[in-house]
């Protein structure tokens, strides 16, 4: 029997890449110089719909940049997650749990040497990114050509700008698939009156597979 099981497994290509877009800050995870896990945006670069190469840093003073280049990678995106009481099933019994979407992303790292590309990146994320935030003001969106002369070329030594080549990508969405409708129901109302963003798009998610 695989895990995760076929129900939580999403193969929507649309779904995946409104996840990363939404939700780049990653959890960049590599084993060569021991099990480490950094927190860094990663931006995705698509083709035919499906994520082909990842892009981002390291500071180079950072374990996980030694040797890099050539190491396989994972790299896994958080989308929304919730808790789910038992009172809110008809079931009492059942114990409790979470509710979450995620994509796991595997491949080999290739370490980039090249200025132009760590500029690319970082304007590309900041075009990702900074819209997002627009209701804390109306700004430009940032980009590299807004800092003094010379502060990039100040920057690049000290960062591992990198690209990881996709093997694979899994989309993981646990959402109560496999309850009565009345049980999913009753979650999602309960979700959309929480004051956390997450729980009330997991209820959103919910509904939406009811409707389907």
């Amino acid at each position: 029997m695989g895990y995760p099981p076929d129900w939580r497994r999403h193969e929507d290509a649309a779904a995946v890449e409104a996840l990363l877009s939404r939700d780049p800050f990653a959890h960049f995870v590599t084993s060569h110089t021991g099990l480490r896990s950094t927190r860094i945006p990663l931006i995705a670069d698509f083709e035919n719909a499906a994520p082909v190469r990842l892009r981002g840093h390291l500071n180079r003073q950072n374990p996980q940049a030694e040797d890099l280049d050539g190491q396989l990678a994972l790299a896994t995106f958080d989308g929304p997650a919730t808790y789910v009481s038992p009172n809110w099933r008809t079931n009492l019994k059942v114990a409790a749990t979470y509710d979450y979407e995620e994509v796991q992303i595997r491949g080999t790292v290739r370490v980039v040497s090249d200025i132009d590309f760590f500029r690319c990146l970082v304007d590309d994320l900041a075009r990702m990114i900074e819209p997002q935030h627009s209701e804390v003001g109306a700004y430009p969106v940032w980009q590299s050509s807004m800092t003094p002369p010379g502060y990039v070329e100040r920057l690049f030594p000290a960062i591992t700008v990198f690209e990881l080549e996709v093997q694979s990508t899994q989309m993981i969405s646990k959402l109560h698939q496999t309850y009565p409708e009345a049980d999913r129901r009753s979650i999602a109302d309960h979700l959309t009156r929480s004051h956390r963003e997450g729980a009330r798009r997991i209820a959103e998610k919910i509904r939406m597979q009811l409707e389907d």
